[in-house]
Formats: C-alpha cells, structure tokens, sequence
C-alpha cells in the first residue's frame, strides 16, 4: 500500500469500505465507506470524549482520593482535631506528672513548695541574658538624618 509515489494526503483521501459478514450465509450485516480523515476524525472525538469522562470520574466520585497528594476534606479536619486533642492530653499528662511528683514530696515529708521553688530557680539560671545593643557611627549618622527631616516637616 504504501510506496515512494503516494503521499500521507493521498492516503487520507483514499475510500475504504469496512463490512462485517456474516460467516455462515456471508449476507453483509453492517458497511461503511471509510478514508482516513474519518477515522482520524473519530480517533480524536473518541479520545476526547474518554479524557472527558475520566475527568468526570475523578471529579465527582470517591475515586479522586486514590490520586496521590489529594487531600480529602475530612481528613485535613480530622488532623487538626487530632493535634488539638494529642495537645490537651500532653497538658493533661504533664499536669498529673507534676501532681504524682507533688504527692511523692509529701509522702516523704517534704514540702512541695520546696520543689516547685527549686525548679524556678534553675529554669531562672538556664534564662539567657540578653546582649546590650551598641550603637554604631552609621547607625547614629542614620538616626541624626532622620531627625534633621523631622524638624523641616
């Protein structure tokens, strides 16, 4: 069929007939009349219409939440309310530790403000003492311009 003398054109203008038999009395059940741009043509708005509803498919079915990074609403609620809660019982756990170290004090007939006043008064040693700020030649230049600027205004 194809050799140096037809061109790709020539080829899609060409007419082919498509018939469907049947195989015992051979009688012609279904014929068309078919060249290339038809079935170019149907290739394309059948590979359209199946991109369309695959489109749909995903959209509107439960099916998108297979899709990788897609986010389900309910999920993205649903973390939040477990960090909310995991954060309150870390709260709650270090409220009872701190109340099970209060009773150890007392069962050892220690006063648990002793403890509470111990633990200050480390948490207070650890506290970073801030770095005075020097000012700089270029900084007090700065600062003499914009001052200048506010007496013209």
């Amino acid at each position: 069929m194809w050799n140096g003398r037809h061109t790709i054109g020539d080829l899609m203008k060409h007419k082919h007939r498509f018939v469907v038999l049947d195989t015992e009395t051979y009688k012609e059940k279904i014929s068309f009349q078919l060249s290339g741009i038809n079935i170019f043509v149907f290739l394309g708005i059948t590979s359209l219409v199946l991109v369309f509803l695959t489109a749909l498919l995903l959209a509107f079915t439960p099916l998108r939440e297979l899709i990788p990074g897609y986010a389900n609403t309910g999920m993205v609620a649903q973390t939040y309310e477990n960090a909310r809660t995991i954060d309150s019982l870390e709260t709650e756990l270090k409220s009872q530790e701190e109340m099970l170290a209060d009773i150890q004090y007392i069962m050892l007939g220690k006063d648990p403000a002793e403890r509470h006043r111990i633990e200050r008064q480390s948490s207070d040693s650890v506290k970073v003492q801030p770095t005075p700020y020097v000012r700089s030649k270029a900084d007090s230049l700065l600062r003499d311009e914009v001052e200048k600027r506010e007496k013209t205004k």
